[in-house]
Order: structure tokens, then C-alpha cells, then sequence
């Protein structure tokens, strides 16, 4: 009964993010950090996507619809050392977002223009700007599946 009722106080505590006596956190954030700037970008990429797709198919899309852009994933020096395969990750990932970002730049360049419709090439390029993300976003998750699982 004792070990049951440690292991519950010990899992509170670290759900709460209570501290050791050493001051350090015993919950550590970098993990999170990175899934979280993976789902942005994911998000961010589908954005794209989906702006791209519908002006490809035709339909009017107003320059008042964006794509949102995250920010860079930026851990600091005490994490990435902390954690050492944290260093690929963020590279993954804000390699992911500099796709996303140039995909987004190409929106804002056509949203400039005054013309009537976006040539099909622009579109196409902003589409593969925005595919350009795929494969460093797959392998973040994949590396985190694995530090993860």
C-alpha cells in the first residue's frame, strides 16, 4: 500500500511541476516545447495548403486570409545541451517553418499585385513552398516519436 500511495504522491508532484531540492524542474518542458512547434507548423502547413489549393481550384481568395507562420522553434543553450537530439528536432522543425514562411512571402508578394487572378505558376510555387515542409515535419515527428515512445 505504501509503494501505491508514493508512486500517486511522486505522479501529483510531478504533474504540478513541483521541484526538487536541487531547485531544477522536475518536469521538463523541451519535449513539449518541440510537439508544440510541431503542431503549429503542421497547422501552419495545412493553412497553406488549403489557401493554395483553392486559388489552384479557381476560387477568388482575398488577401485578407493569410497563412500564419510561427515562430522559429528556439530552445536554449542549457536545453539543447541537456537534451542532445533536441538540436535535430529544432532544426527539423524551423526548417519546416522556413518552407512555411516562403510560402507565406509568396502570398503577400501576389497579395501586392493588382491583377484579377493569380497566374497558375505562382500558385503552384506557393503550393511547393509549402509542400517543402512535409519531409522535415515528418522526420520531427519521427524523432520525437522516438524520444517520446
Amino acid at each position: 500500500m505504501f509503494k501505491i500511495t508514493r508512486w500517486v504522491i511522486v505522479f501529483a508532484l510531478l504533474m504540478l511541476g513541483c521541484t526538487s531540492s536541487g531547485g531544477g524542474s522536475i518536469v521538463d518542458t523541451t519535449y513539449t516545447d518541440l510537439v508544440t512547434g510541431l503542431d503549429a507548423a503542421r497547422q501552419s502547413q495545412a493553412a497553406a495548403l488549403a489557401l493554395w489549393d483553392r486559388v489552384i481550384f479557381g476560387e477568388v481568395v482575398s488577401c485578407q486570409d493569410f497563412i500564419p507562420v510561427p515562430p522559429p522553434v528556439q530552445l536554449s543553450a542549457q536545453l539543447l545541451a541537456a537534451h542532445p537530439g533536441a538540436d535535430a528536432i529544432q532544426a527539423r522543425l524551423n526548417e519546416a517553418i522556413q518552407a512555411i514562411h516562403d510560402s507565406s512571402d509568396l502570398w503577400n508578394i501576389e497579395c501586392a499585385f493588382d491583377r484579377a487572378t493569380v497566374p497558375l505558376n505562382m500558385a503552384k510555387s506557393g503550393r511547393a513552398a509549402a509542400l517543402a515542409a512535409t519531409a522535415p515535419l515528418d522526420t520531427a515527428a519521427q524523432m520525437l516519436a522516438a524520444w517520446g515512445g
